[in-house]
């Protein structure tokens, strides 16, 4: 497929301040960790890659542009240019602090405020250290708020980081298809919300 005619998919990292946003932002830009994860002085931080994508028999070469609030987001300070035409939305958490995933609520509020159309996904970040949010509390979160799908990553080690990303964009991919196509099939009937990454 042309690159002019290719797939553009924009996504947003939304989350508590400390969780690792930065660091998987990096890791997905660079595939490497970031030891100091924020730069003074930066309002948001955007990184565009073309990543190859499978969708049954067919390959396409997919934009993606990942936004980061680059700590922004402790100052209440996120403006509505961060969440315009966002495609989805990647609330993210860590493993290891409940709190940051009872703020999810905020988070998802805030997305459905500025964005209503985006798919939500939800990342447990930190999985390579021993986690303290219950699993029942996620999946119950998810089926209650329409979650796309749910994935626990480790920015550190780079688990499940580009499997989530892929996943991420096949759902995009499915959606614009049904949406092209003039359906709106639920994506449950397609399978993909079996694709649960915990």
């Amino acid at each position: 497929m042309a690159a002019s005619n290719s797939p553009q998919f924009k996504l947003i990292l939304l989350g508590d301040f400390g969780v690792g946003k930065t660091t998987l932002f990096h890791r997905v830009r660079t595939g490497c960790f970031l030891e100091v994860a924020h730069a003074l002085g930066q309002h948001f931080c955007m990184c565009e890659k073309t990543l190859p994508i499978k969708l049954n028999r067919s390959h396409f070469q997919v934009q993606v542009s990942l936004w980061d609030t680059a700590g922004e987001e402790r100052f209440l300070s996120l403006s509505n240019c961060y969440y315009h035409s966002a495609d989805a939305v990647l609330l993210v958490y860590s493993l290891q602090h409940l709190l940051s995933f009872d703020n999810l609520s905020h988070w998802r509020y805030m997305a459905r405020q500025y964005c209503t159309d985006a798919d939500i996904f939800l990342l447990g970040n930190k999985s390579d250290l021993e986690s303290h949010v219950p699993e029942e509390k996620a999946e119950r979160f998810a089926a209650e708020h329409g979650i796309s799908g749910r994935f626990k990553v480790s920015a550190k080690t780079g688990e499940n980081v580009d499997w989530s990303l892929q996943e991420i964009l096949q759902h995009l991919l499915v959606k614009k298809e049904f949406q092209r196509s003039g359906l709106h099939t639920p994506l449950q009937e397609v399978g993909y919300y079996s694709h649960c990454g915990c």
